[in-house]
């Protein structure tokens, strides 16, 4: 009797411990799945956003860098005096002596367009009610890095933003096409601040508000990197350039 008690109970022991192992194993591979899921939705809607910070804070940190030198300026940025005189150029500037100037202009311009499609996609993010709270603070500080010292004011990002959208093709202007507005006066002046502040930075006075701007550039790309599930959009792009230096 007993033999056979203690043989009912191992097999009620090991049916639980089996059944149990399977519903653990089976919630763990459902969240596993959920995370995977969470994530690759976070990437669709936060990718172009990690790109483009990493784009402008490789362009501001290499500013920065030629400011620090004896001229104290990044010569190369220091092409026109007014921002009126861009109209005035022709598509060989665009491509040559005006390029380090516009180019830079434009990617912050493709900045401020995926800043603001961030916050119309808040809906569809999985976020933590934590992470949500985060993201818009930090949202809001590369916003205030702009705004320093009257660079480019907070309403008007947006609107920069908003204009580089090709919205029939769901793309952003390329770079030709951001050169052919700007050659439009009434086009162009809605940016003036925006290449105003790119040329300020290019010279040794703006540092502070470079930096500044820079670790809140910062902070946003390493917050997003962890939404994504990937590594270090900024320290990968510093290590590829060195790489390519060496």
């Amino acid at each position: 009797m007993s033999a056979a008690l203690a043989a009912a109970v191992a097999a009620v022991t090991s049916v639980t411990v089996t059944v149990f192992s399977l519903l653990l194993g089976d919630r763990q591979q459902r969240r596993k799945e959920e995370r995977v899921q969470r994530q690759d939705l976070n990437a669709k809607y936060l990718n172009p956003l990690r790109l483009h910070l990493v784009e402008n804070h490789f362009r501001l940190s290499g500013t920065l860098e030629r400011t620090g030198s004896v001229s104290g300026t990044a010569e190369a940025m220091l092409v026109i005096d007014d921002p009126a005189e861009v109209s005035e150029k022709d598509a060989a500037w665009f491509n040559g002596t005006g390029c380090a100037l516009i180019s830079s202009t434009y990617l912050t311009a493709c900045l401020f367009a995926q800043l603001k499609k961030v916050r119309e996609d808040f809906p569809y993010l999985r976020l933590s009610a934590a992470d949500d709270t985060q993201l818009a603070a930090l949202l809001l500080r590369v916003q205030r890095g702009f705004l320093i010292d009257h660079g480019v004011y907070y309403v008007t990002q947006p609107s920069i933003g908003e204009s580089m959208w090709v919205r029939n093709d769901e793309r952003l202007l390329t770079y030709r096409e951001f050169c052919e507005r700007l050659q439009d006066p009434s086009w162009r002046v809605w940016t003036d601040r925006l290449i105003k502040f790119h040329i300020e930075t290019a010279h040794r006075d703006k540092r502070e508000r470079t930096q500044c701007l820079l670790m809140a550039l910062a902070q946003l790309s390493e917050f997003l990197d962890g939404c994504v599930g990937g590594g270090h959009s900024i320290e990968s792009r510093r290590q590829a350039e060195s790489d390519d230096q060496a």
